[in-house]
């Protein structure tokens, strides 16, 4: 997976893939100066720099329109991608409004195919915590969440509980909810509901991101 972009790197991508679809053909520098609305060529190529060390493009040398989109297939068509907001803080009553009312400085690139058959809306969370480690979460991880108030036994989830976040797998009997850690540590025990409970969406797949360090994000 690519490093995630923040919002003006994003930005800059969009320009990017829209001039290469008009045009057949990257811009130029000064073209993307004018497009970015920045006053200076070293903004544009430290944006491009930073680009290219993530993974995104690959420029070449000795030529004027020399930035191509690493994704570009043998067939020249740039592979389908979607840009997923990464919430870096969720303790909030709707996810949903959370992603329309707050701004993200964080995206993901991930494949269309992942989200093409979801009805849905779709955002990314980072995990913190241990306590779905045998779900193959880790701290850091991106988790991909669809928007949905519906979901199954057994299905992980993202639940609002009180004024926090966090993903666990849901089950339901006799009136109650009873969320799951997945980890073979006894300290984490299940959180087990009546009321003050909402599901916010079902966990689609994680994205691992080792490496990572973080301050609390979304408690597991």
């Amino acid at each position: 997976m690519k490093k995630p972009l923040t919002y003006k790197q994003h930005q800059v991508i969009n320009e990017l893939k829209t001039y290469i679809a008009k045009h057949g053909e990257s811009p130029t520098l000064t073209e993307l100066r004018e497009s970015m609305q920045v006053q200076s060529l070293r903004t544009v190529t430290q944006y491009l720099d930073v680009l290219e060390e993530k993974g995104y493009i690959v420029r070449r040398k000795f030529a004027r329109r020399n930035i191509e989109l690493r994704d570009a297939s043998e067939g020249g068509a740039v592979a389908r991608t979607i840009s997923i907001p990464v919430l870096a803080n969720v303790g909030c009553d709707d996810l949903s409004v959370f992603v329309q009312e707050n701004s993200t400085d964080e995206f993901l690139e991930v494949d269309a195919q992942i989200a093409e058959h979801e009805d849905g809306g779709i955002v990314a969370v980072r995990a913190v915590g241990d306590s779905m480690l045998d779900a193959g979460i880790h701290t850091g991880d991106y988790v991909l969440i669809r928007f949905t108030d519906h979901a199954e036994n057994g299905d992980r989830i993202a639940a609002i509980v009180g004024d926090m976040v966090t993903v666990k797998r849901l089950e339901r009997r006799d009136g109650v909810t009873i969320l799951w850690p997945e980890s073979k540590d006894p300290k984490y025990k299940p959180i087990i509901l009546r009321e003050d409970f909402k599901i916010a969406g079902k966990v689609l797949c994680v994205i691992p991101n080792p490496g990572a360090v973080l301050t609390e994000v979304v408690p597991l």
